[in-house]
């Protein structure tokens, strides 16, 4: 990752990884930094296999607006967002999660701007010079790796089937809802525009099928905040396929 050279200042902000005490044993990952949990799962490894891998990953702090991946640029590690949010082309991603996982593995390169868009951002690296060797003596963490590939093309299918079978309707109520979570509401942090870019939709059939939800009681909509009044109904939209 590479800093814009019209910027004097240093390219993101390491952070020390945290002291991994004796009874560190076999338990999941430490949170801090590195949210191991959320990103591999519960691995169980012993002391000095979480002592190794604090020590061959790298977690820098982005500022709003830094680029910590750019277009083009060599892929050499593999990369995880431990906190915050970066804006990807035309969509958003929030941490913990795997960034790019296989275009280090490829020897490639890496095809798409990161830029922070939360006030800060934790990016982890784990640089392949180092991974692949030692990932071949830790059978499952590299089973833990697999699964974790095999979930982020799961979810690329799955949201590709979604735009080739829902209707506008559902595909808005089906974003809403991933969005929400358990939360009763949410706030828009992107622009209407690039919501839906995300839903291939127009941003007028964006805000025409959200004042259509409000106007049957379903959501309730205050500029960039939603409020979900119905979550069987949108949950019953967003299921529904149209038929091929």
């Amino acid at each position: 990752m590479t800093a814009d050279p019209a910027d004097p200042s240093p390219p993101g902000e390491y952070c020390d990884s945290p002291f991994l005490p004796v009874s560190a044993g076999l338990i999941p990952g430490p949170a801090f930094p590195v949210p191991w949990r959320a990103l591999l799962g519960d691995v169980l490894l012993d002391a000095d296999s979480w002592a190794d891998l604090a020590a061959m990953t790298r977690v820098r702090r982005w500022k709003h607006g830094d680029t910590p991946v750019r277009a083009g640029e060599s892929a050499v590690a593999m990369l995880a967002l431990c906190e915050g949010r970066v804006a990807v082309g035309k969509g958003a991603l929030s941490g913990p999660l795997w960034l790019d996982l296989h275009t280090a593995w490829l020897g490639g390169r890496y095809e798409q701007d990161l830029v922070v868009s939360s006030p800060s951002a934790l990016v982890m690296e784990w640089p392949m010079a180092v991974a692949a060797a030692w990932l071949r003596g830790h059978p499952p963490l590299l089973e833990a790796l697999i699964r974790a590939v095999a979930a982020q093309l799961r979810g690329k299918h799955s949201a590709i089937n979604d735009l080739t079978t829902r209707d506008a309707t559902g595909r808005v109520a089906a974003w809403l809802l991933a969005q929400a979570g358990a939360a009763p509401e949410i706030r828009l942090a992107e622009r209407k525009r690039d919501v839906a870019a995300q839903l291939s939709i127009s941003p007028e059939t964006l805000s025409r099928t959200l004042r259509q939800l409000a106007d049957r009681g379903i959501l309730a909509v205050q500029g960039y905040r939603i409020g979900l009044l119905d979550r069987v109904e949108l949950l019953a939209l967003a299921r529904y396929r149209t038929p091929v």
